[in-house]
């Protein structure tokens, strides 16, 4: 059933639908899908953190490592030029040269 009513300010048409009641029986207020649990989502949390961590730990050693080892071979190659052991300075640039390789 539908009732037209006139605004009297602008000739406007309105229309309301009438319903007849509809009875509802025992609705609760609990949804089926329930969010996260605050403890499964610091569990997560955590985890994250702990592996960022780690991998950022284990990236530092690696790369300290690394140039700890570039390092030596570069001291030793000096050493070496200063004891004369080169005889030109093309020698010296090819041996720093396999520094930059390893």
């Amino acid at each position: 059933m539908h009732e037209q009513k006139q605004i009297k300010k602008g000739d406007a048409k309105m229309s309301i639908l009438l319903e007849a009641p509809v009875r509802r029986i025992n609705l609760s207020g609990k949804c089926g899908h329930s969010g996260p649990k605050t403890s499964a989502v610091l569990l997560i949390s955590a985890t994250i953190t702990i592996t960022i961590v780690l991998l950022m730990y284990a990236g530092i050693s690696y790369t300290e490592g690394t140039m700890k080892a570039y390092s030596d071979c570069r001291d030793k190659i000096i050493g070496f030029e200063q004891n004369g052991i080169y005889q030109s300075e093309d020698q010296f640039k090819s041996a720093l040269l396999y520094c930059d390789v390893r």
